[in-house]
């Protein structure tokens, strides 16, 4: 300051012109920027587009909600159905020892609690499972119909090229999904084959409460897997763009993910298969055991 009250008030007052000037010429420059900027973008144009991407964020943001959702309702009904299955084997297994200790006349009063048990067990895994499967079946409509909204950008893309890139690329992305559903099916079916097997092996009083322990444990493992697809169907529906680094890798963990459950489910029915062999060997050899004690009571029973 004292620098400048030295100068004579003349010079100061050109400078304080100059300097005006300036300021003003640089406003103007800003403003002549500011409406080139906006008259290149073309604002109105590009709304309906906006409005879209706003609309599939929103309903992004809304499917994983969604699938935050259901992870947290599939945990609660496998504890719910691990405990119920617990104590179900605990209390069949004391009751079992109660019968072997001679208690025949608890024989009858045993068999309807443990079959209303393993009933109410039933209704409820059947009540979970509908849940969870209608809760799979809404996010895959949901992805399914983001796989169609990608499609329809296709059709904006002017370049050929480019625009054949991105078709392929959706292809190849709802194969691989499809490849998942199909080892999903192929053990559903098995399920399916095991259920009646058991059904008609429990009709002639074949001990099959292993095998159904078995059956559950795989249909937990095909729920888990069918919700694992269901994340990946969503990551992939995200962006018609090739994928980043972090998606790629988050999409090769659920598929090996799923790959173990299928593989687990499989093992779980082979297991349920081994058990029905083997108790249907013991009954036969039960059977024989008190055929012969019948045979040989009635030889030695005088005439």
């Amino acid at each position: 300051m004292k620098k400048y009250l030295g100068l004579p008030i003349g010079l100061l007052f050109v400078l304080a012109i100059v300097f005006s000037v300036n300021t003003q010429a640089v406003k103007a420059e800003d403003s002549a920027t500011s409406v080139d900027t906006t008259a290149n973008t073309g604002v109105g144009a590009t709304l309906p587009l906006r409005q879209r991407n706003l609309n599939a964020d929103v309903r992004i943001q809304a499917q994983l909600k969604a699938q935050a959702d259901l992870k947290a309702k599939r945990m609660v009904a496998e504890a719910e159905i691990k405990a119920k299955r617990e104590a179900l084997q605990k209390e069949m297994q004391d009751r079992r020892m109660e019968v072997k200790a001679g208690i025949k006349e608890a024989r009858t009063e045993v068999k309807d609690n443990i079959e209303k048990k393993r009933e109410e067990l039933r209704t409820q895994i059947q009540t979970r499972r509908e849940e969870i499967q209608a809760e799979i079946k809404t996010r895959r409509e949901e992805v399914k119909q983001n796989m169609k909204d990608l499609r329809d950008k296709i059709k904006e893309e002017k370049d050929t090229v480019r625009a054949k890139i991105k078709e392929l690329r959706i292809t190849g992305r709802e194969k691989a999904l499809e490849r998942f559903d199909a080892a999903v099916e192929r053990i559903n079916g098995l399920k399916v084959r095991v259920d009646a097997q058991i059904t008609k092996l429990e009709a002639r009083g074949v001990d099959v409460i292993n095998a159904e322990n078995f059956v559950a444990t795989a249909e937990i493992k095909l729920s888990d897997a069918k919700t694992k697809i269901v994340e990946a169907n969503a990551l992939l529906a995200l962006s018609i763009d090739e994928l980043g680094a972090e998606n790629r890798t988050k999409l090769a963990t659920l598929a090996k993910e799923v790959q173990s459950l299928i593989k687990e489910a499989h093992r779980a029915l082979n297991d349920a298969i081994k058990s029905l062999k083997e108790a249907m060997r013991a009954k036969i050899e039960a059977e024989a055991s008190a055929s012969t004690s019948t045979s040989a009571t009635t030889e030695t029973t005088p005439q």
